[in-house]
């Protein structure tokens, strides 16, 4: 069973008296350990369609599975907890609470679910020296450059050890060098820890650590690119 599974999805949004159709008839399925690079032009339905596999959202019309669990079946309260435990974010803005250290952010899904603060605080410690950061949990994010935030959001995102990690854009904030560090986290979160990763990018360089590249335009699948 895919670990995502959509079928027929479509996405209105209601704007006044207009309708705007995000995703039309789009199927869909991500294999548990896979990485899978969503690519396609401005307004093609990219953000849409990570909002719906994240749980963020439930489509107008079709079927949306996660880990076999149909979404637009759950509450808010279901999909609340369905995204804390199987979901981990990375955004391109990062998205760290400015006031709070690298460990305070890390732990903060954490405490959504729960966890007690000692048990917290030893997660985090760990998922920062995971990414490298062992050195800097105690520094706030002014304190930290670009490919550390970013690094910083990776290792919040795996806090509740989530089977799915959905990356926006992750290396769009960084020079080259660090955005190819972070391409190269997220394989290595792939292929030695066993997440599931989709990629959202412009960038056909940050695409290539993709086992495959789904192009979207118009809000449907256009075609798909295997590699390997």
């Amino acid at each position: 069973m895919p670990l995502l599974d959509l079928k027929g999805i479509t996405k209105v949004y209601s704007l006044g008296k207009t309708s705007v159709h995000a995703l039309r008839g789009l199927d869909l399925t991500v294999e548990k350990g896979e990485i899978v690079a969503l690519m396609g032009p401005s307004g093609s339905g990219k953000s849409t369609l990570m909002h719906i596999l994240g749980a963020l959202d439930t489509p107008t019309e079709g079927v949306a599975m996660l880990d076999g669990q149909p979404l637009p079946r759950l509450s808010e309260d279901q999909l609340a907890d369905l995204r804390g435990r199987k979901v981990g974010f990375v955004f391109q803005t990062f998205n760290l609470v400015p006031t709070l250290s690298a460990q305070r952010n890390v732990e903060l899904p954490m405490i959504f679910l729960g966890v007690p603060k000692r048990k917290r605080a030893v997660r985090a410690r760990e998922l920062l020296a995971k990414v490298g950061l062992a050195d800097r949990a105690h520094h706030k994010p002014n304190e930290l450059s670009g490919g550390e935030r970013q690094r910083v959001a990776i290792a919040r995102a795996l806090a509740n050890d989530p089977e799915i990690i959905l990356a926006d854009e992750p290396t769009g904030n960084l020079d080259t060098e660090m955005g190819a560090a972070i391409l190269d986290l997220l394989r290595r979160l792939s292929k030695e820890d066993g997440k599931t990763v989709v990629l959202v990018t412009h960038d056909p360089e940050a695409a290539r650590i993709a086992d495959r590249i789904v192009h979207i335009r118009d809000g449907r699948v256009l075609e798909e690119t295997v590699h390997g």
